[in-house]
């Protein structure tokens, strides 16, 4: 009787934001209630991480149990070593300064310009003062500090060679416009926080990440679940974990909230709000029609999909870079995922138990109380 080949289980975990992680851990709890039989969501044999679920990922190939990870983040407890706001948000003062001596030359140069009778159109003036802007608001050097002292903190390792389970973080280089992998190639060698920030560079909100002599930025850029690489390496159950989903609004039903009256319509929530939902659509458009490619070329493979129902608001209501909801947001991601294993209990129990994993809706329970 022939020994039936080593199954290959991957998790790839998709981007978000602040928020969309911790709607991501709150689903990982859930999903690991849902195994049986000893399995958790640690066990999978390979990880796959972008942009926010890059450091989820991280944490679990590290070997971290995800119920750790949700209570300490749910209590704030200091043991955990929480991130505060200023570990990932904070101003560099001499870059402002910077900006304001650039911009200050670029002013006087036009004033130079215009007394020479050279006169500089508004249009002109516009561009010279972008090109003085920084390539991001914020700086992520602060944040890969922070990494540093958590991954000591909890002795995570600090390099993908020392990682229990194969883990693979994607960005993308900026001057290439491809998609960079770390944890492979020439990329294999980077430390671990460094993998996390260059993932998580979101454009215009942080600035690239240099690492080698190249600047990356956001994974979630060009592919969003990055199933390839899981399928590359052998992989044929996948399950992808996605928090970003657009918002099906009813304009009939209820008013949005926000401080005007009666705003029913997205559009009335403003700029951010028609920004956000445009960048929903596009990661579920890029999400689904990447995993039907990767169904049609990989028929033996099993791919199964966790993301919020776009008829609940929760995470349309939050930004996505927002701190203060994270609490909130991990009571959704385990209360959704939960009603949502529940609900299709019946093709996760054959999924998994395809790849002989084993599953109990039973053990799937309110998750703890949350105060505040």
């Amino acid at each position: 009787m022939t020994t039936p080949a080593p199954v290959r289980t991957a998790l790839c975990l998709c981007g978000g934001g602040i928020s969309g992680g911790m709607y991501e851990v709150g689903a990982l709890a859930a999903l690991d209630d849902f195994f049986a039989d000893g399995f958790t969501v640690n066990d999978f044999d390979l990880f796959v991480g972008t942009s926010a679920g890059a450091f989820i990922a991280t944490t679990l190939a590290g070997g971290m149990p995800i119920r750790r990870l949700f209570r300490g983040i749910l209590d704030d407890d200091p043991a955990m070593l929480p991130a505060r706001r200023t570990d990932i948000f904070r101003f560099d003062t001499r870059q402002g300064l910077g900006i304001l001596r650039d911009a200050a030359g670029v002013l006087l140069s036009a004033v130079g310009r215009a007394a020479r009778r050279q006169f500089v159109t508004p249009g002109e003036l516009v561009g010279d003062l972008l090109d003085v802007l920084p390539a991001g608001l914020f700086s992520l050097s602060h944040y890969e500090r922070y990494l540093e002292k958590f991954f000591r903190h909890h002795s995570l390792p600090m390099r993908f060679s020392e990682m229990r389970k194969e883990l693979y973080i994607t960005a993308n280089d900026l001057d290439s416009g491809h998609r960079a992998i770390f944890g492979q190639g020439p990329l294999a060698d980077a430390p671990l926080p460094t993998a996390v920030c260059a993932s998580s560079a979101i454009p215009l909100f942080f600035e690239p990440v240099r690492w080698g002599g190249r600047d990356f930025i956001d994974g979630a850029v060009g592919k969003v679940e990055h199933a390839d690489i899981a399928l590359a390496r052998g992989a044929d159950l996948i399950v992808v974990l996605n928090p970003l989903v657009p918002f099906k609004n009813d304009p009939d039903r209820e008013d949005l909230p926000t401080p005007l009256v009666g705003a029913k319509h997205i559009r009335d929530k403003g700029l951010l709000a028609v920004y956000q939902q445009a960048g929903k659509m596009s990661t579920r458009t890029k999400l689904h029609q990447g995993l039907r490619r990767y169904r049609a070329s990989h028929p033996s493979a099993t791919f199964l999909t966790l993301e919020p129902s776009e008829s609940e608001a929760d995470m349309f209501l939050h930004n996505p870079m927002g701190w203060a909801s994270r609490r909130r947001m991990l009571r959704y991601g385990y209360e959704s995922t939960a009603r949502r294993l529940k609900q299709d209990r019946l093709l996760y129990e054959a999924a998994f138990g395809k790849h002989r994993v084993r599953v109990d809706e039973h053990q799937l329970s309110p998750p703890w109380e949350l105060t505040g």
